[in-house]
């Protein structure tokens, strides 16, 4: 990477990429300017902090959200990153940004919501990276090939897997819990899996030619599947579960003749209906089979107590990221629970806190969006693998924000975004350009 910043505003007009992917992709410096954002955006200032402890410190939580030259200087290089990569196509960018209106709706809320915020400037900068974050995934899915879109978080994978490894064999006490759980170059266990499922979340739906790809890519995915299991993250390992099951039968159900749809759609809303039933009322039997304490991990009992602070702010919430700052109504959550706390573990609790119920719903419109976006590609004669790809990260966000912050988490928010963006581009027939 010797070619300088400013060479990232002068390069030519972006090309049209084919379907196949840019052979000379990675021999581009904006590609690698791009990885360097993405681990940036990745790690979400996780390098050099210790877990020692299961929960935080209240004294951690208000240091977190004051802030650090560190992570100033992290924060600002991505935004420059980011923005200069945009500046060749922006055009395509805004267009991108006014097909994805309940999307966008996030972004025009988070900056309203610094009306009634807590804290309207921690309110304010949040939305604007929450902005930012949703344009450079408008540009991402763009710019780039769906092929290429795997080719470079696969390799964004690759580069935070082995910062995670290096940073545990190396410099333990910031690399692995007190616990013995690996995180790498994040700041949490649970964040270590989440990351490596969105970053490798491409390698089963990459086109197996031969026996000898077939190989190649199992041994790709030892990297992601091990340090999932070394972080012990049982919610990455049911998405990975999920995942591969959208990869093996959604090309079945959509050969299946069309006139079968509304039967598997009645049977799939029957099955997510039998199982958010039977972990309401059979918790204490199906949970441990999925690996899950019947509290899972304390995160009901936190619920519990959050429930009433939600319901104080039941419209329009705190504000966007204006709730957990250790001050006010968090800090009195955290004297009951006993710990310090930076999240609810679960991105629908989370939504309430900052949204209210005006989140929640726009929430669910982005979900149903994508569910009409990909009814109306199921409807053609045939639908190109990728398409299951945006679907499987889709539907693993929406299974994962039960318990894990996922929609409004950084590079989740970032890889979702893609996945919401390239399914509108299937849609409709567009290349990225």
């Amino acid at each position: 990477m010797s070619t300088t910043l400013p060479y990232l505003a002068a390069v030519a007009p972006p090309q049209a990429y084919v379907q196949e992917g840019d052979p000379s992709l990675f021999r581009r410096a904006r590609t690698w300017w791009l990885l360097l954002a993405l681990f940036i955006m990745t790690q979400g200032n996780g390098l050099f902090t210790r877990q020692d402890n299961t929960y935080w410190g209240i004294k951690t939580v208000k240091q977190q959200f004051e802030g650090s030259s560190v992570l100033l200087m992290l924060t600002v290089a991505m935004c420059v990153i980011c923005v200069a990569l945009m500046l060749t196509s922006i055009r395509q960018t805004l267009r991108m940004a006014l097909k994805q209106k309940a999307i966008l709706a996030f972004a025009v809320l988070g900056f309203l919501s610094t009306l009634w915020s807590q804290d309207p400037s921690l309110t304010f900068r949040r939305a604007t990276l929450l902005f930012l974050t949703f344009a450079f995934a408008w540009f991402f899915a763009t710019y780039y090939s769906p092929a290429d879109q795997m080719r470079l978080l696969l390799a964004a994978g690759v580069i935070v897997a082995l910062a995670s490894i290096a940073m545990a064999l190396l410099l333990p006490q910031f690399g692995i819990s007190k616990y013995g759980e690996w995180k790498g170059v994040f700041a949490h266990k649970n964040h270590l899996g989440l990351g490596m499922f969105f970053l490798f979340s491409a390698l089963p739906f990459c086109n197996i030619s031969s026996g000898r790809r077939l190989l190649t890519l199992a041994l790709q995915a030892v990297l992601p599947v091990g340090l999932i299991l070394l972080s012990q993250s049982k919610t990455s390992l049911i998405l990975v579960a999920l995942l591969i099951a959208v990869r093996a039968f959604g090309p079945y159900i959509t050969s299946r003749r069309k006139e079968q749809l509304p039967f598997a759609l009645f049977l799939a809303i029957c099955g997510i209906a039998l199982t958010v039933l039977g972990i309401t009322f059979g918790r204490e039997i199906i949970l441990p089979l999925l690996g899950k304490e019947p509290t899972l991990t304390g995160r009901t009992e936190h619920w519990a107590v959050l429930a009433p602070f939600a319901l104080k702010h039941l419209w329009l919430g705190y504000g966007y990221s204006a709730f957990w700052t250790g001050t006010g109504d968090s800090l009195q959550v955290m004297n009951i629970i006993g710990a310090g706390m930076k999240g609810s573990d679960s991105g629908f609790v989370d939504m309430m806190l900052q949204f209210g119920l005006v989140g929640l719903s726009l929430m669910f419109i982005v979900f149903l969006t994508c569910a009409r976006d990909f009814v109306r590609l199921f409807r053609r004669d045939s639908m190109p693998l990728v398409a299951y790809w945006y679907v499987g990260l889709i539907v693993a966000t929406l299974v994962g924000s039960f318990t894990e912050i996922l929609f409004l988490g950084s590079v989740t928010t970032f890889i979702f975004a893609i996945a919401c963006a390239g399914l509108r581009n299937l849609r409709y027939g567009e290349e990225p350009s």
